[in-house]
């Protein structure tokens, strides 16, 4: 697993090999359809910073991404995912556009200026991550603010046994959350707008 990894990162390094990402071309196209005049914009669950990238390319050049991630290291005490995200990135980290907050996504306390216009919740899939990561940032999003969720519904090509907490929680909370109108959708990712 060690030589995959780091051959990965190698590839990407010397530029041969993009970052990995779990979102689609479409999802991708619909974020940046939402991100124009967002000034501080938080991405919840960077994973290689593919994503990431998209956000910082397509925002105002006056707008601060944060990307909140953990980046649990592995055997050798190494994150393929934090070297990957800084090497992919490494123009916006200079420049200062994108700041990589290295924490759970409810744990960032003041590393974060609140309110935020703009969440992107792709982290913690779990029925327990998601509804703590909705609880958390929709308290911290001004009015007229963007969260996009992603896995919030399954792919006509999933089967059933594939849903995620993220799923679940989608149906039975999030669609019912009285201060946020749902406007927009593609593959797994949904649009919400704070009232």
């Amino acid at each position: 697993m060690f030589g995959k990894t780091f051959s990965h990162y190698l590839g990407v390094l010397l530029g041969s090999e993009l970052p990995q990402t779990q979102t689609t071309l479409a999802e991708r196209d619909l974020l940046k359809k939402y991100i124009p005049g967002k000034k501080r914009i938080v991405e919840i669950g960077v994973f290689e910073g593919f994503t990431t990238q998209v956000l910082a390319e397509e925002s105002d050049p006056d707008s601060t991404i944060y990307g909140v991630d953990p980046f649990f290291r592995g055997r050798l005490a190494i994150s393929w995912g934090l070297q990957i995200t800084k090497q992919y990135n490494r123009k916006y980290l200079a420049s200062g556009k994108l700041r990589l907050v290295q924490t759970l996504s409810t744990e960032v306390g003041t590393q974060i200026p609140i309110p935020v216009d703009f969440v992107f919740i792709d982290g913690d899939h779990s029925l327990g991550g998601i509804t703590a990561d909705w609880e958390f940032w929709t308290s911290r999003i001004v009015s007229g603010g963007i969260i996009a969720l992603h896995d919030t519904v399954l792919k006509p090509d999933q089967p059933k046994s594939a849903e995620l907490g993220s799923h679940h929680y989608f149906q039975s909370h999030i669609q019912q959350d009285f201060r946020f109108d749902f406007i927009d959708q593609v593959d797994s990712l949904s649009i919400l707008k704070k009232r």
